[in-house]
């Protein structure tokens, strides 16, 4: 189990906003997790995924293709402002995570989880090996993604928010065999779905040939996950 959900049971998350939400899984697990909370309001770049957001979320979920950015709500607005995994994916941290701070009431509550660089295992770390071959096929075909950050850089991006009575945490999946059998098949795929788009756009033949070296890798060593660590904070 997510270790902020006993985190947060007790809490009342009041107005609720998940920036880079892409298709709403974080703000429903904040939503399940808090003990009350009055609005959810997840925001993205992308029109694509704020579709499929709003299709797979409830009633009395908002979701908005919004700029993280430039974020279009007043100074102060929000008791809760999440953002996970989305870190390596954004060209401007600082900013975001300041128009963040900038949204949220004096004593709200800013949630950062992201994956991170943990040393390598015999499986070396398939996880963040196909991740970072992942970013490299977007910002080949002109997508910002970038490789993930470790440990020390992510709180070192978050350092300058300042904020108080911070507590940091990390946490690794459990996985059973049937469920790493499952994260192969679907990394296979996801893996092979990106050599058809650089193929199509007639992408660089070494991104190609790098991606049919882990996916034979994959199937033959399984999967090794990540951890990611929290920074939860008051402004």
């Amino acid at each position: 189990m997510d270790p902020i959900i006993d985190r947060l049971k007790q809490a009342n998350g009041g107005k609720i906003l998940d920036v880079a939400t892409s298709h709403g899984d974080f703000l429903r697990l904040l939503v399940n997790a808090f003990g009350q909370y009055s609005e959810a309001i997840g925001v993205d770049m992308a029109p694509d995924r704020i579709e499929k957001a709003r299709e797979k979320s409830d009633a009395g979920f908002r979701f908005e293709v919004m700029s993280a950015e430039q974020l279009e709500f007043p100074d102060d607005h929000f008791d809760t402002v999440a953002i996970r995994h989305s870190l390596h994916h954004l060209e401007n941290v600082g900013a975001v995570l300041a128009e963040m701070k900038r949204v949220l009431k004096p004593g709200g509550l800013f949630i950062v989880c992201e994956v991170f660089q943990s040393p390598e295992t015999l499986r070396e770390n398939s996880q963040r090996h196909i991740h970072h071959w992942w970013a490299a096929v977007d910002r080949a075909l002109g997508v910002p993604h970038f490789e993930t950050f470790t440990r020390a850089e992510i709180l070192a991006l978050v350092d300058p928010l300042k904020l108080k009575e911070k507590d940091i945490f990390e946490h690794l999946d459990d996985f059973d065999q049937a469920d790493s059998h499952e994260i192969v098949k679907q990394l296979i795929t996801i893996s092979s779905d990106c050599i058809e788009r650089l193929t199509a756009n007639n992408g660089p033949q070494k991104l190609i040939d790098k991606g049919n070296e882990l996916i034979e890798r994959f199937s033959r060593l399984g999967f090794t996950d990540e951890k990611v660590v929290y920074v939860l904070g008051c402004k």
